[in-house]
Parts: structure tokens; sequence; C-alpha cells
């Protein structure tokens, strides 16, 4: 039998495919996503492949893609395990259940517990409760700013294949390795902070208070960047903008209804969409006129800010 496991490339996407690593020694494949990206990646499934599919949630824009992939790899007699806490619409739980996927779904855990709980293991669930504790922004665990600095230390599939293996092997212990990735990262981290906060800048609609930042291409890790930006200008809405996409963090907003709007997904308090910059915009960014970029980037999702019946401050 053919085991692969397609994830997301965070803590809780890495620790979710490291208790599966740990449960079956090995995995024939591994392909690391972000929710966009998910049909292209089951492209890359053998048939008859058992796939797992963890942390990942539908966009609207790829849905259909996704069904057509997920129907190939089980017509093709493999079997496809989905396990997600993001918010899935019922008609899609329904369809992809008629499909014959065994999926499931919580949004009231993080998606380490949902696999850590369907494995049925009586050891110790240190793994899963670190990766909560920073996925769900509940911070009761120190280790989970740890490892979710030590996971988003570098990108690319190498990197994540090492973290893979290490958390498969997690005790519980944070090591002199990982201490020593994070003492890094922290370093790092420190002057993105500096240099976010000069340069951001603020929208408001609505009484929602935005601050809005574009991100260059080092590495960081968006939740922190967003949350000391929300923390320093008061705002209810993070956006942290990308060359090709965006990422919103919110105290208040339901901001999964905004990047569901612009084709996205993702939580009530965090979530993201994949942007589409014409020709001009894309230019407007190569030739460095990044400030011009961002407010475009910023306007798409003040649009749905503004205009969204059902978006609006919650409070705290």
């Amino acid at each position: 039998m053919r085991r692969v496991l397609i994830t997301h490339t965070d803590l809780d996407g890495l620790a979710s495919g490291a208790l599966l690593l740990r449960r079956f020694g090995s995995l024939d494949r591994v392909f690391f996503a972000q929710p966009q990206h998910l049909h292209s990646r089951l492209a890359g499934v053998p048939n008859g492949s058992t796939v797992y599919i963890t942390d990942l949630g539908i966009n609207r824009t790829t849905l259909s893609k996704v069904k057509e992939q997920v129907r190939r790899v089980l017509e093709s007699g493999g079997e496809v395990y989905w396990f997600d806490h993001h918010v899935w619409e019922y008609p899609w739980i329904e369809d992809f259940v008629k499909l014959g996927v065994n999926l499931h779904v919580n949004r009231d855990v993080c998606t380490a517990w949902i696999v850590y709980k369907y494995l049925g293991w009586d050891e110790p669930d240190d793994l899963a409760r670190v990766a909560c504790s920073v996925d769900l922004w509940v911070m009761d665990d120190w280790r989970g700013n740890y490892l979710s600095r030590y996971v988003g230390y570098a990108g690319g599939s190498a990197w994540k294949e090492r973290v893979l293996k290490k958390l498969a092997r997690f005790n519980g212990v944070i090591d002199a390795e990982i201490a020593e990735v994070v003492e890094k990262a922290i370093t790092k981290e420190l002057s993105v902070y500096s240099k976010a906060i000069k340069k951001a800048r603020l929208r408001e609609c609505n009484g929602i208070k935005v601050v809005y930042y574009l991100k260059d291409n080092e590495e960081h890790l968006t939740s922190y960047v967003a949350n000391a930006l929300i923390a320093r200008y008061e705002a209810d809405v993070a956006v942290i903008c990308r060359r090709g996409s965006v990422s919103l963090r919110s105290r208040g907003v339901d901001v999964r209804e905004v990047a569901a709007a612009m084709g996205g997904g993702g939580h009530p308090r965090a979530a993201g969409a994949w942007l589409r910059p014409d020709l001009i915009r894309r230019i407007t960014y190569l030739i460095g006129l990044r400030r011009l970029y961002a407010d475009w980037c910023v306007d798409r999702v003040m649009e749905h800010i503004c205009h969204s019946k059902n978006t609006h401050n919650t409070g705290v």
C-alpha cells in the first residue's frame, strides 16, 4: 500500500503529519501545501494510493478541481483520509463523504488533536497539545512558541521534511537543536517586528481599524507579526500582504468571511486568500514600488470589510 501525506506547512500541519509518520513508521511521499494548491498536490498522487490530508481546508475557487482529483484517487482503488479543523460548509462535507472520503472535521480543536484521537493512542499527547496551544492561539503551553518557530525557521520541502521527522520523535522535551534554531529565529524575528511596525499603515471602515504591511521575502511567522501590529496600533484586523497572497488576523472581526469572499478561507480570527494581481500590479511590485502594491492589496480586503453584511466587530 502506497501512503501519501499532504499537509499544511505550519506547526499544526507538520504535527498532524508527524503523528501519522510515527504511527506508520514511514510514508512513501509527502507533499506540503497551502489550501489554494491542494488540487495540484493531489494531481501528483499516484492512482491507488492511500492519501492522508491534514490541516487543509477547502477554497471555493479550487473546490471542483479538488473533487476531481479525490474522485480519481478513489475510483482507482485508493483511499482518502482527511483531517481538518477549518470551516467547512455542510454541502462540502456531504459531497466528499458521498465520494467515499473518510472525513474528520472538528472546529473546536486543532488538527493534530483530531489525528491523535483518531489513532487512539494511550501515550502522552504532548505534540498534539503543543500544536493546539499555538494554532488555537490559546498559548497555554510554552513549548508551542518554540516548536512553531522551529517549524517556521525556513521554507522549502527539505526543511519541512527534516522537521516532520523531528516532530515524529518529539517526546515533550525542547532539546538543544530546537533551542538553537529558535534562538536564531527570534533574533531574525525581532528585526522583522521593528521593520513591520515602522512600515505598517492604517485604514478604517465602519469602525473597524485595519493595520497592513507588505511582507518581504524573508521568512517569518505571520501570526506573530500580525499580533505585534494589532497590539502596537490597537487595530481590529492585521492584513499581511505578499506577492500573490494575503493573510488576515483579527481580534474581533470574522476575517474568514472576508477571505471566503476573496476565494480563500480559514478561521474566524485567522484566514487568507490568493491574490491575482494584473500586469500593472505585478510590474509595480517587481520594480520596487511596494507601497503601491500594498495599497492595492489592502484595497481588495477593505472592499469586503466595508460592504460585507456578515463582517462586523464582535469585540473580545
